[in-house]
């Protein structure tokens, strides 16, 4: 969820014009299981070829995207239970991921956020209709604003991963240092930014920093205190708000690309940096175990709940109070440097599934594969009904370009000299946009690079994924180029496109 300003600002300077995707690294296959010992009470295991299925699926994700070590767990009443370890957790020892290992679970902090607001509310210390300049004065709109705004993605607040000051800490190799009351300055000196409250469900960092100081106001603790108290309530033993950039052990690093080598970023996520939006760690284990109670909502009011799992849309984003829908899912995703979660639980048949991988470079535009991407596809393959307007992958893919060939066809899609009409590649939704392709090439004329697809991979003759690097500015920059199969040919996928425009302010009727 710190994306595309991000990307904007690193294009804008020249570092990263589109680098695409990757250098060829080999994963070393470590592995660690959950596993029950004597007179333990355990699971049932899932059978053998679900748990094959989900192995191949996760190994071709890290693969294609260049990531170190994922935790993923399936719980499913009907099926049993998969919770596996995958890769490495620390690059420069060679020490394997475990499913013990605590990493960073970023705006799933905001789940905790909220549901202390919630608490504050059922016990009458605050109302959700309270407006915010009653506890923080000078934010613009602030009179207007309630906490229920906040709380819903709607306030209308900047989100300060657009401050320029404050993307750097997102993009740059060696960053500035960034203090904890910088959060509230980057805010309030951007008026011009700020949005009418309730015109639009928009994702937003800043509302969730915000209610971390209403809730400091209103308790008379520090943020970290009241997170800590939220995830004992819910009996969460390894899910905590860290005082400093330091993670409790075991723990695994997380890792970004800078140029063309991963740089291990552990220590650049203070809470000085994310605060209530997005400073906890937690554990496989916990999150799994945290996903129903979030969604019956064992710590509120039944009404409170109610209210809470009322949903609106901001184009791809659902969301509640705190919470986050993906269909009949209730859970929420997470990223910071380094890192991105994704969890949702399925209250109608007590399914949860939960991904964390240690890798995550902003822009995720060149390293777009994430916990999320792999959530995705494992639920599409073990629950393809619950996620609606799901369609059966084709029965037969497009035949699969060398990556030689598509080297040079990445080329010409990016020459602003060759029309759309002798292009070679298509981007998936040019009938919305037959100058789509034109568009990005003229975008990015100012940044000439070259490309070297390494590695391509295919999932459920549907996506493919290659694995390129990018030459640029005279240094080098691993990214994932998606695409989509349509009418037998792979095309270029219309959402990463559009996230590439983004940075160069580019228009297009295909984006809206």
């Amino acid at each position: 969820m710190l994306a595309r300003k991000a990307f904007a600002r690193l294009t804008r300077a020249g570092t990263a014009a589109l680098a695409v995707v990757v250098v060829a690294t080999v994963l070393v296959s470590c592995e660690s299981y959950d596993e029950c010992g004597p007179g333990d009470s355990c699971p049932q295991a899932f059978s053998t070829d679900a748990a094959g299925k989900i192995d191949g699926t996760v190994r071709k994700f890290m693969d294609a995207g260049l990531i170190p070590g994922a935790l993923v767990s399936v719980h499913d009443p009907a099926r049993g239970t998969y919770t596996k370890a995958y890769g490495v957790a620390d690059l420069a020892t060679g020490r394997p991921m475990t499913v013990d290992d605590h990493v960073r679970i970023g705006s799933v902090t905001k789940t905790f956020t909220a549901t202390a607001v919630l608490r504050a509310a059922d016990d009458g210390k605050l109302s959700l209709d309270d407006t915010l300049s009653r506890y923080v004065p000078g934010v613009p709109n602030g009179d207007t604003i309630t906490l229920r705004d906040l709380l819903g993605m709607r306030g209308g607040v900047w989100d300060l991963i657009g401050d320029t000051d404050f993307g750097t800490q997102l993009v740059a190799k060696t960053p500035s240092p960034w203090h904890d009351g910088d959060r509230l300055r980057a805010i309030i000196d951007h008026p011009e930014s700020a949005k009418p409250p309730r015109s639009n469900t928009e994702y937003s960092n800043s509302e969730f920093f915000l209610l971390g100081l209403v809730l400091e106001k209103v308790t008379g603790r520090p943020i970290r205190e009241v997170l800590n108290e939220v995830a004992a309530a819910h009996g969460l033993r390894d899910t905590t708000y860290p005082a400093d950039a330091t993670i409790p052990d075991p723990a695994s690093r997380g890792y970004s690309y800078f140029d063309d080598t991963a740089t291990d970023v552990t220590a650049r996520n203070t809470p000085e940096i994310f605060g209530a939006a997005g400073s906890m760690v937690s554990t496989i284990g916990d999150l799994t175990r945290y996903a129903p109670l979030l969604a019956r909502g064992d710590l509120l009011k039944p009404e409170t709940l109610q209210a809470r799992m009322q949903f609106t849309s901001g184009g791809s984003l659902e969301y509640g109070l705190g919470v986050q829908g993906f269909g009949p899912w209730r859970g929420h995703t997470g990223g910071v440097l380094g890192y991105t979660t994704h969890f949702g639980h399925l209250p109608d048949r007590g399914i949860t599934v939960a991904v964390v991988v240690n890798q995550y470079t902003i822009p995720p535009t060149l390293l777009r594969i994430t916990a999320s991407s792999i959530w995705g596809a494992l639920v599409r393959q073990l629950y393809p009904e619950s996620l609606p307007g799901n369609t059966p992958a084709p029965t037969t893919a497009p035949a699969e370009p060398s990556p030689a060939d598509l080297s040079a066809q990445l080329q010409q899609t990016f020459d602003p000299k060759i029309p759309v009409s002798q292009k070679t590649l298509r981007a998936l939704d040019d009938d919305k946009d037959p100058e789509l392709l034109a568009r990005l090439a003229n975008g990015y004329a100012d940044y000439p690079m070259t490309f070297q697809v390494d590695k391509l991979t295919q999932f459920d003759n549907h996506t493919l994924f290659a694995t390129t690097t990018a030459t640029f500015a005279g240094g080098q920059r691993p990214m994932v180029v998606p695409f989509t199969a349509r009418d037998n040919t792979w095309r270029l996928s219309t959402d990463w496109i559009c996230e590439s425009l983004v940075a160069v302010s580019q228009p297009s009727p295909a984006c809206t």
